[in-house]
């Protein structure tokens, strides 16, 4: 079998191969994650009743870091105060990152602790 007859089938499992070995990671490794320490994260979360929550912290290092959370509340109020909860997050010295996702990426509610 002449060694010209592999390239085409390489070439064309090569894609596969490089698109599993990035499945599961985020768009951009250098994006603040919560489990980083230092990180302050402010998102929102659907609750049961078509209302929202906002969800606030510090990344402690852990996978989970405990959070704060206000509401339920409507989507406009939940817009404000995440828009305001990030210009504090901005200022304050002990936030190195900030992680914060919107009511177009929001999911469930965590369940409470305990």
């Amino acid at each position: 079998m002449p060694r010209f007859a592999l390239a085409p089938a390489l070439i064309l499992l090569l894609p596969l191969a490089l698109s599993a070995c990035v499945e599961g990671m985020v768009a951009d490794p250098k994006s603040p994650k919560i489990s980083q320490r230092g990180t302050c994260f402010a998102y929102v979360a659907t609750e049961a009743d078509g209302q929202f929550s906002l969800i606030t912290g510090k990344g402690d290092g852990t996978r989970a870091p405990a959070g704060q959370k206000v509401g339920p509340m409507s989507a406009e109020k939940v817009d404000a105060a995440l828009a305001h909860e990030i210009e504090v997050m901005q200022v304050m010295p002990e936030c190195l990152a900030v992680y914060s996702r919107g009511r177009a990426e929001a999911r469930p509610a965590p369940a409470p602790a305990g």
